[in-house]
């Protein structure tokens, strides 16, 4: 990371027994700052896993892993920054960074870490006003979208599914206009998606792309079908997000997937070829796995 850059720093905090590992992001539509959980651990584990809600690279994932797996280093970086002593965060925090800091300029770390507690705190203010409120007054749906966004991003689905549980009982019956209710209705089926929910997901998907059609929405239908274990509709779904643009090379690796095993070797090979360069040895297995099955009839 470039002395001074604050892009891809990596925050960690605990809540609720967990490990949570944010990053910084500008968001496609508002185009403000905010933060999403890139990383974490189950409670009271130390295993770390992606949780899709940020990129990050294997590079930082592991040092991710290395933090969860040096408690005392971490329990000294949190207990220097809350004692709140102006000497301190110049001098002594600086020598006790937990390993996800590698590579980040000391006190712009510290800034990072100060400023992402401060909107942190405002956001989850503002998640709590919005639950005291009535659902039938307070659901409007871009406030909403924007609460359910937060919510999703710090990695609260189950939170955020029964406030739309109140709010949207019925997904057919939600209102508003064209793209700021299809941008609703995809975080809608992300947090259904991330609550386990898969049948949920797809018809609020659904509904999203037909109100905006993307090459995203597709590819969530496809993930959602994967994770609902409907190979020949994930395989669908990825053609249509094919149609409008390449599959990213993980898609595209799962979409290689699908079609080798349901026997269509001839639409799995264009995926095999552009993949072989970056995962050879998935791609060796696969082809592998298409030379013992029987001939497509």
């Amino acid at each position: 990371m470039a002395l001074g850059s604050t892009a891809n720093v990596i925050l960690p905090s605990w809540r609720q027994g967990r490990l949570l590992f944010f990053t910084s992001d500008v968001d496609n539509y508002t185009k403000r700052l905010e933060y999403r959980v890139a990383a974490a651990t189950m409670p009271g584990e130390t295993k770390v896993f992606r949780t899709y809600k940020a990129g990050i690279s294997n590079e930082d994932l592991a040092l991710c892993q290395e933090t969860s797996e040096n408690g005392a280093t971490l329990q000294k970086f949190f207990h220097l920054i809350g004692q709140g002593n102006l000497d301190d965060l110049t001098e002594e925090v600086p020598q006790h960074l937990p390993p996800c800091a590698k590579g980040s300029n000391a006190l712009i770390y510290i800034c990072s870490h100060l400023n992402f507690f401060r909107k942190y705190s405002v956001d989850q203010a503002l998640v709590k006003l919005y639950e005291a409120r009535d659902p039938k007054d307070r659901f409007e749906a871009e406030s909403s979208f924007s609460i359910y966004k937060i919510l999703s991003a710090h990695l609260q689905p189950f939170r955020a599914a029964a406030l739309i549980n109140a709010d949207i009982p019925d997904i057919q019956k939600a209102y508003g206009a064209s793209n700021a209710l299809a941008n609703l209705l995809r975080e809608v089926a992300i947090i259904r998606h991330d609550t386990g929910a898969h049948a949920e997901a797809i018809e609020a998907m659904l509904r999203a792309v037909k109100l905006h059609n993307t090459e995203d929405k597709w590819r969530r239908l496809a993930d959602f079908a994967v994770a609902d274990k409907n190979s020949a509709q994930a395989i669908e779904f990825y053609q249509r997000a094919e149609s409008m643009a390449p599959l990213a090379p993980p898609q595209a690796l799962r979409m290689a997937g699908l079609l080798v095993e349901a026997n269509r070797s001839e639409e799995a090979a264009p995926f095999l070829d552009r993949l072989e360069s970056k995962f050879p040895k998935q791609v060796e297995n696969l082809r592998t796995t298409l030379q013992q099955q029987p001939a497509a009839r």
